[in-house]
């Protein structure tokens, strides 16, 4: 009989590296806000909005990246379905000048600033 005494390698846990199209993940949650002449790409990531957050890994800056759901009330402007994105309160306070607020109260992130494409 054979001893065999064979080792599994050791877990390592995954890391998200490649920050690829947002715009294709989103479903639509992204969109246009002015602040004054200048018009830059933010989606809507304010906790309030979303549900069935999940934590799917970090960005290099050191907040989270995560798939969620938009709280149907939110659904008709940002999309249904299962989205990816950051969380504004996280974003503030490492990148402050990337989190805006809306008409209505809501965190938007500026996710250009975060050197995630939205191409």
């Amino acid at each position: 009989m054979q001893n065999h005494t064979s080792q599994k390698p050791a877990y390592v846990r995954p890391e998200l590296k490649v920050f690829g199209s947002v715009r294709n993940l989103t479903g639509g949650s992204l969109g246009f806000q002015g602040d004054g002449g200048s018009m830059t790409r933010t989606g809507m990531s304010d906790p309030r909005a979303k549900e069935n957050v999940v934590r799917i890994g970090t960005h290099p800056a050191g907040f989270g990246l995560y798939r969620f759901d938009y709280k149907p009330e939110f659904q008709a402007e940002h999309g249904a379905g299962r989205q990816f994105g950051v969380m504004a309160d996280e974003v503030a306070t490492i990148v402050p000048s990337a989190v805006k607020r809306d008409a209505n109260g809501y965190a938007r992130v500026d996710y250009a600033q975060l050197g995630i494409a939205l191409a």
